[in-house]
């Protein structure tokens, strides 16, 4: 054993013998401090461990806020596509809207037509019924008069080409150069009208009332007269064949 060796021991054993002498005889002075021991050998090194895997890269600043502006702009355009969803069922819906809309103002226009149609045979009837229907030069060109009240009624110059008069009432009627070319008055009240220069060729005028007519100028030709005959056997007239 070397001298490095026994060095602790000894500093050991006087230790362990100042002790024991301190338990069975009164305490002597203090000791002398022993040198200090030499520091202890260090022991072996351990073995380092195993790295670990490697961890995900982070992310800066930077490219968190642009991932939360794109999280926010998809977010928009799902609002946008809903918004234009929308605006399309709208507009199917405007479409139908003015669809409707069309329709009824057709019929207004319709209705409108018929109540002007109405106020003006309203008028008529009235007219009528006050003798004061003026027509005078219209066009009335076959126009269907069966059994109406045109009393007093004015029709100077009227064309009545192949009208339908038959059992009208043309009481009182001023007549007066009206042309009734083919004209039906079988069976009219013509009593006191005013038939002066009328041109009342091919016109049947079998069985209508013709008291009190003026006749001053009437054209007559192939005309059928009140009494069934026809005017061209009766000198182009009918005057004496009422």
């Amino acid at each position: 054993m070397n001298m490095n060796q026994l060095k602790p021991m000894i500093i050991v054993l006087l230790m362990l013998t100042s002790a024991l002498a301190g338990c069975t005889g009164t305490d002597g002075a203090e000791g002398m401090q022993g040198p200090q021991g030499e520091t202890g050998e260090r022991g072996p090194q351990g073995i380092q461990g195993e790295t670990g895997p490697p961890g995900a890269d982070g992310m800066d600043v930077n490219e968190s806020r642009i991932a939360q502006l794109e999280a926010e702009l998809a977010s928009k355009d799902a609002t946008i596509a809903i918004l234009l969803g929308n605006i399309s069922d709208m507009e199917e819906e405007l479409e139908a809207v003015d669809n409707v809309i069309e329709m009824y103002y057709t019929m207004l226009v319709q209705i409108q037509n018929d109540m002007n149609d109405l106020e003006s045979n309203l008028m008529d009837e009235i007219n009528w019924a006050n003798n004061t229907v003026n027509w005078a030069y219209m066009d009335l060109e076959s126009a269907d008069l069966n059994y109406a009240n045109l009393q007093g009624a004015n029709l100077s110059n009227a064309y009545l080409y192949s009208g339908a008069l038959s059992d009208a009432d043309l009481t009182g009627a001023d007549l007066s150069y009206a042309y009734l070319y083919f004209a039906n008055l079988r069976n009219t009240n013509l009593h006191d009208a005013d038939l002066t220069g009328a041109n009342l060729r091919n016109t049947n005028l079998h069985d209508a009332d013709l008291t009190g007519a003026d006749l001053t100028g009437v054209y007559w030709n192939d005309t059928t007269c009140p009494d069934g005959t026809n005017s061209d056997d009766n000198g182009n007239t009918c005057v004496n064949n009422l």
